[in-house]
């Protein structure tokens, strides 16, 4: 039906004021997404909205543009969708017009309100026909089904906006508090093919110097990424991390993200540290590796507060037919600060090994432990034993207090959690006098107790004492949980470390 000259400007209208007052925020993506659709719509030619065109039009994609490697506009268009709800359920409430882009499409449909907030049906607008309608290939985006004519009128984008914008009003928060970041010119796509690697740790962002961390590896700046927008952070403290430079800057908005690597299997790590001040559950992330299925998770609640560094973790990731792993990313506020890409022979995790020292020790079985990390809560010991640190003995250090790990694994799978300790002060030390009972404290893994009035020297006296978890579910956030809660005295640890049982895929 064509489109009454009057309403067609008031939607032109308010496509120019989504466009001119900042309102769909820092992402130019989402701005160049939606003139496309609307400029199409209002032409007539919503035939021509379709993924290829939008990537290769749009968003600036060449015209060898794969939509299997490349989720750039299906990851655009959910961050569209949400933008628009926000923005109607806020400061666009009042609007006359409302632009909607309906799930499982990409043409967009137009809401108009009278004068007294009621629908104007005078002249409904039309949803386009099943003909013009662009089915999504995506888990969140499902093709839409053609309705009948009695159903293709004014309560279909009605329906459509009351729903989607109950599920995402929540999301409002995001623009209404300021963050702690400042945020620096978008990156450019890269200048030249990068080399191909078998491990790659990439610091995301630009303005990142190369860094080389506790354990001794080196971080790398690079122009991996196209989109998206870059950001420094200002020299701040990072819990759970003995190398907070490495979160201090990434990239945020919609980017889409290229690692060249050599044929094989990898484990896949995003480092996170949320550094904004916003309320709780307005962090969320939507990020894909090589055009596969979305994934979707909020920073803090995977890291257990702000400040904290975490990852999330990918595991039996191959290539894909470009030499490359391909990542598209979207959040408008968390930052994603370091991509770490490690070799694997199968699918199951890496080997955690984590000790509560400040620097990577290499045991005697010639097996690396990790600079103390993913803890939240409680201090280093102040006493280190010096025997112990000339052996590279594991139990040198202790991470003492109430405290807690929260440790970054593949779920759904089963893990075998091994805990060292080794007393610092009672008996042979004689820092402080004390025996049996003077330290007792239990512990919790994924909120089942697995040690009570657990006391270190009634079991091993002065000796190290190991104790082994077997068939430890993972979370379903992925994660294994640790709690250290006082009895007498603080807990301590000395080691953890978290294997993938044999049976685990």
């Amino acid at each position: 039906m064509p489109v009454a000259p009057s309403r067609l400007e008031a939607e032109k209208a308010e496509l120019e004021w989504l466009l001119s007052s900042g309102a769909l925020g820092r992402s130019s993506n989402l701005a160049r997404m939606l003139t496309f659709v609307c400029e199409k719509y209002f032409l007539g030619q919503d035939d021509q909205v379709k993924e290829y065109s939008i990537a290769t039009e749009a968003l600036g994609r060449r015209d060898n543009f794969d939509p299997q490697s490349d989720t750039i506009v299906r990851v655009t268009a959910h961050s569209l969708r949400k933008r628009l709800e926000e923005i109607y359920q806020t400061d666009g409430v009042n609007r006359p017009v409302h632009i909607l882009i309906p799930l499982g499409r990409y043409v967009p449909s137009f809401v108009h309100w009278g004068q007294d907030r009621a629908l104007d049906i005078d002249d409904p607008p039309v949803l386009a026909s099943s003909d013009s309608e662009q089915a999504v290939p995506s888990a969140d985006l499902p093709a839409a089904t053609p309705l009948p004519k009695q159903f293709l009128r004014w309560p279909v984008p009605v329906a459509f906006f009351a729903v989607l914008s109950v599920l995402c009003g929540f999301f409002f928060v995001v623009h209404r508090t300021a963050t702690k970041v400042v945020a620096t010119a978008p990156q450019a796509p890269p200048a030249s093919p990068l080399q191909p690697k078998s491990i790659t740790r990439a610091l995301m962002g630009a303005g990142r110097k190369t860094y080389v961390d506790q354990s001794g590896n080196t971080w790398t700046p690079g122009k991996y990424c196209s989109d998206g927008d870059s950001v420094t952070v200002p020299s701040q403290k990072v819990a759970g991390t003995e190398d907070p430079y490495i979160y201090l800057g990434g990239i945020r908005g919609i980017a889409h993200c290229t690692f060249p690597v050599k044929p094989g299997q990898y484990e896949v790590h995003l480092l996170f540290a949320e550094n904004s001040d916003l309320p709780p559950a307005t962090r969320p992330v939507i990020l894909s590796v090589n055009a596969g299925p979305h994934i979707d998770f909020d920073v803090v609640d995977n890291a257990g507060g702000d400040g904290i560094a975490t990852s999330y973790v990918l595991a039996g990731i191959h290539p894909i037919n470009d030499g490359a792993i391909h990542l598209d990313y979207a959040s408008d506020v968390s930052l994603l600060g370091a991509v770490e890409i490690l070799p694997a022979n199968s699918e199951k995790l890496l080997p955690i090994r984590i000790t509560a020292s400040p620097y990577a020790i290499v045991d005697s079985a010639n097996q690396a432990w990790l600079p103390d990390r993913y803890f939240i809560g409680g201090r280093r010991s102040d006493y280190p034993d010096p025997t112990k640190m000339s052996n590279h003995d594991i139990t040198g250090y202790a991470r003492v207090g109430s405290f807690r790990y929260n440790i970054p694994v593949i779920s759904p799978g089963k893990y075998r959690v091994t805990l060292f300790f080794s007393e610092p002060w009672f008996g042979k030390h004689d820092l402080v006098r004390g025996e049996p009972g003077s330290r007792v404290f239990n512990v919790s893994c994924n909120g089942s107790m697995i040690l009570k009035n657990f006391d270190i020297m009634a079991e091993g006296a002065t000796n190290p004492v190991v104790k082994r978890f077997d068939n430890i579910p993972a979370t379903p956030r992925g994660r294994i949980e640790l709690s250290f809660i006082p009895v007498v005295n603080y807990p301590i640890v000395n080691a953890i470390e978290v294997l993938a049982e044999p049976s685990n895929r």
